[in-house]
C-alpha cells in the first residue's frame, strides 16, 4: 500500500524528455541556449573574466602608485635611503599594471640622490676630521 518515492517515469510527460532541453520555456526547435561542453578541468575563463581582471589590475596599480607616493614623501624626512628604492619599486609595479606613478618615482629618485649625497658628505667629513686630527697631532711638542 505504500507509494514509491522514486517513480521510474519522468514527471514531464510532454514531447520533451528532459526539463533542460528548452521545451518548458517554449523555444521552437530546441534549446534556448546553444549546448555547451561539460567542464573538463583547467582554466576556463568566464564572460566577465577580462573586466574583472582589468579592474583588479587597476586597483592593484592604484594601490602601488599611492604607496610609492607615500613612501617618497615620508622618505624625504625619514630613512630615505631605504624608502626611496621602495618608492621606485612600487612606482614601476604600478606602471606595469597600467597606472602612471610619476610622482612616486620622482620622489623616490630624489630620496636616493639626496641621501646618497648625504652619506658621501658624511664619509668625506669623517675622513677630513681624521686627516685634521692626524695633522694637528704631529705638530705637538
Amino acid at each position: 500500500m505504500s507509494q514509491d518515492p522514486y517513480p521510474s517515469e519522468l514527471p514531464y510527460s510532454g514531447r520533451h524528455s528532459s526539463p533542460y532541453d528548452g521545451g518548458a520555456y517554449g523555444s521552437q526547435g530546441g534549446a534556448p541556449y546553444p549546448p555547451t561542453q561539460p567542464y573538463q578541468g583547467g582554466y576556463q575563463p568566464g564572460p566577465y573574466q577580462s573586466s574583472y581582471q582589468s579592474s583588479y589590475q587597476s586597483i592593484e596599480g592604484e594601490k602601488a602608485a599611492q604607496l610609492s607616493l607615500i613612501l617618497g614623501i615620508v622618505g624625504l624626512f625619514v630613512a630615505g635611503i631605504v624608502l626611496g628604492p621602495l618608492a621606485i619599486w612600487q612606482a614601476r609595479k604600478a606602471e606595469r599594471l597600467g597606472v602612471p606613478a610619476t610622482a612616486g618615482k620622482v620622489l623616490g629618485w630624489i630620496n636616493v640622490v639626496l641621501y646618497g649625497l648625504a652619506i658621501l658628505f658624511g664619509i668625506l667629513l669623517v675622513v677630513l676630521m681624521f686627516a685634521g686630527f692626524a695633522a694637528t697631532s704631529s705638530y705637538s711638542t
